[in-house]
């Protein structure tokens, strides 16, 4: 049977000012990270340093890490988690109505053996990248090109907002922040296409699953889509030169590299439009053996 062994992993804030909304874990069958949505200016709920995504995503963490066991599977533990999610939240609001767009939310990605094979699942932009034996290299998300997206809707939101100059998060802009929750406010819903970790036990309906067919030993990479901006956006790696790089100098010095990008390459956001200066950074580095 294949092992999981997570070799290096880390997690930073994009700002020393903001608590930071990512997470990252692991167990004996198993390796992920969630990546928390940072809130649209509402009221904090449950709130951890006044984040509910931050609260989110260290909630997710353990119950991963308790439920994810025992071949049980993956969806089922997403509702599972998504149930208690909505328990603690409701229970947090007092019977206050909760806006759409203020409900916590957030995107995982989960590398997994079961029995003798390799699964990744997913819901929302975190990265799966990975070189097999061969040298084949994999990549996925559960929102295929979210990446592409996400830089077309920043450079759209620095034209509107002013960029960086007036506010360090887009979403702080009035004019962006309406548009953000007017999206935001489909998520989880059943005529929309984005579901995540939340309050919706439905949302593990919609967990994108794929079977992964590599020869071993592989080395993978999980990121938020802070981290894989490194390849997805500023273009400074291959996906497989980053996972290559990640185990050659480490997950400390591609940070440092992300960060000098971010905020001494183009602190304005003119050559790699974004909706931060810098965004919450985590990744998990591991290896599966036969």
């Amino acid at each position: 049977m294949p092992n999981i062994r997570i070799i290096d992993s880390i997690t930073a804030p994009g700002s020393p000012s903001r608590p930071n909304e990512d997470s990252a874990g692991g167990n004996a069958s198993c390796a992920f990270v969630i990546d928390g949505a940072t809130g649209l200016g509402g009221t904090s709920i449950v709130g951890l340093h006044g984040s509910d995504a931050a609260w989110l995503a260290r909630f997710a963490q353990s119950t991963f890490e308790e439920l994810v066991r025992n071949g049980r599977a993956v969806a089922d533990v997403v509702r599972e988690l998504n149930q208690r999610v909505a328990n603690v939240v409701h229970e947090a609001a007092n019977a206050l109505p909760i806006k759409p767009w203020n409900l916590p939310i957030a995107s995982f990605q989960m590398a997994r053996v079961e029995g003798e094979a390799l699964f990744t699942h997913g819901l929302g932009d975190c990265r799966l990248f990975l070189v097999d034996a061969d040298g084949t290299m994999l990549e996925t998300s559960a929102i295929k090109a979210a990446y592409a997206n996400e830089r077309d809707g920043a450079r759209k939101a620095i034209a509107l907002s002013g960029g960086f100059s007036t506010h360090q998060a887009l979403a702080d802009a009035p004019v962006v922040r309406e548009e953000l929750r007017r999206r935001r406010a489909a998520y989880n819903q059943p005529s929309g296409s984005v579901w995540t970790l939340g309050t919706s036990p439905a949302a593990a309906d919609h967990l994108v699953t794929e079977q992964l067919t590599v020869a071993l030993p592989a080395k993978g990479l999980l990121c938020s889509d802070g981290f894989a901006a490194l390849a997805d956006q500023y273009g400074r790696y291959s996906a497989a030169e980053l996972v290559r790089a990640a185990a050659d100098i480490g997950l400390a010095q591609l940070l440092q590299e992300l960060r000098h990008i971010e905020q001494v390459e183009d602190p304005d956001g003119q050559k790699f439009p974004r909706f931060k200066v810098s965004d919450d950074a985590t990744a998990v580095l591991f290896e599966v053996v036969a």
